[in-house]
Formats: C-alpha cells, structure tokens, sequence
C-alpha cells in the first residue's frame, strides 16, 4: 500500500508528493518538519532537494513511472547549488536501467525526466480509475449532492399513482444534511411529489 501512496516522508522530515495524471507524473517536494540544524535557508532547501533526489529515482524505478516526469524542486537563489542538486540527480538516475534523459532546470525551477516505461505503472496495474469521480479525485460535495438529488427526483414527479410514500436512500452525511442544514431540499421534494418523503441513511452509499 505505502508503494500506492502519494506522500512520502524523508527521514529529515521533508516529503514528496507523486501525482499520476495520463500526461505526465509531477513530483512536488517540500521541506516539511526539517528546519535545518543552525545553517541557512538555502542550505536547509538544498540539503532537501538533494535528500530528494534519492527518494524520487527510488520511487520512479519501484514504481515504474515513464513518460514525462516533472520534478518541482524547492527554489534555490544560488546557481551552485542548483547544480549540486543536478549533479545529485545525474548520479541517481544512472544507476536506473530504463532509457532515461534529463532535462535542466527552466526559470520555473522545474526539471523534466524522460523515462521509457517497460511495462504499466504500478499504480495502473494495482488500480482502477474510481467509478465515482471518473478517475478526477473529486466526487460532489453534499450540498450539491443534496440539489442534485432534487432535480431527480423533479424527472420522477409524473410517476406513480400519487399515493403512499417514497423512500431516498443515501449516504449518512446526505441524509444528515436533509435533515438539518438542507431540509428545505427535502420539503421541496415532499411539495413537488405531494407524498411523504423518508430519508434512510445507507453508509454503503457514496456521495
């Protein structure tokens, strides 16, 4: 599962974040908890970038990424240390079999990794892409959810003999917000069914 993740701290207390996209894979780096030990800022960004490196090449072979990687390093103000962070990833990414070719820094402080990938991702082979955000990482909030379900049930009006009650199944936070934040939602729906309308929670549901 760790291999899945995509935080991965350093042992000084930095991290990097991985990010899957079907383009390219982007690879964020931050200082996190290490503040450094008595030496400046730069030296403190540096020594980072630098324990970085190792953890992205690492990470890029177990995981198998290829393609477009992109590398987003901590600004650093000094060109020598620029380089000593290049120099760090050129001696990396020789030890990694798959083709490869580094591009340098541009003014953004982005560096640019072009991997042949042999076979599919880790990531793809383990996974799917997530029948509820198509893949996006993002599913609707409950209130959206709670307006969606209205203009449904605004398609459902015409059905039905007009007697008895109807029964919405949904996610708790759902049914929790019809009840009490958006329980306007709700009496709307009652008033344009003209029926009893019963919410009933079903944690197996999504958003």
């Amino acid at each position: 599962d760790k291999l899945l993740q995509p935080k991965i701290w350093l042992k000084s207390g930095g991290y990097i974040v991985i990010n899957q996209t079907e383009a390219l894979v982007s690879i964020d780096i931050n200082t996190g908890k290490f503040v450094g030990r008595g030496n400046s800022l730069e030296e403190t960004i540096t020594r980072t970038n630098i324990e970085a490196v190792k953890e992205i090449v690492k990470q890029i072979r177990l995981r198998d990424l290829g393609g477009i990687i992109v590398i987003d390093f901590i600004d650093m103000d000094e060109r020598r240390n620029r380089k000593r962070v290049m120099e760090a990833l050129d001696q990396e990414i020789a030890r990694d079999k798959a083709p490869n070719k580094i591009l340098e820094f541009n003014e953004f402080g982005l560096v640019a990794i072009t991997r042949k990938r042999v076979k599919q991702s880790l990531e793809r082979t383990l996974c799917q892409p997530c029948h509820y955000c198509n893949g996006s990482g993002l599913v609707k909030s409950v209130a959206t959810t709670c307006y969606t379900l209205y203009r449904e049930m605004e398609k459902m009006k015409n059905f039905g003999d007009g007697r008895g009650e109807v029964m919405i199944r949904v996610h708790p936070d759902v049914a929790r917000a019809l009840r009490e934040s958006h329980s306007v939602v709700l009496n709307e729906i009652r008033h344009l069914l003209k029926k009893e309308v019963m919410v009933k929670s079903d944690p197996s549901l999504h958003f």
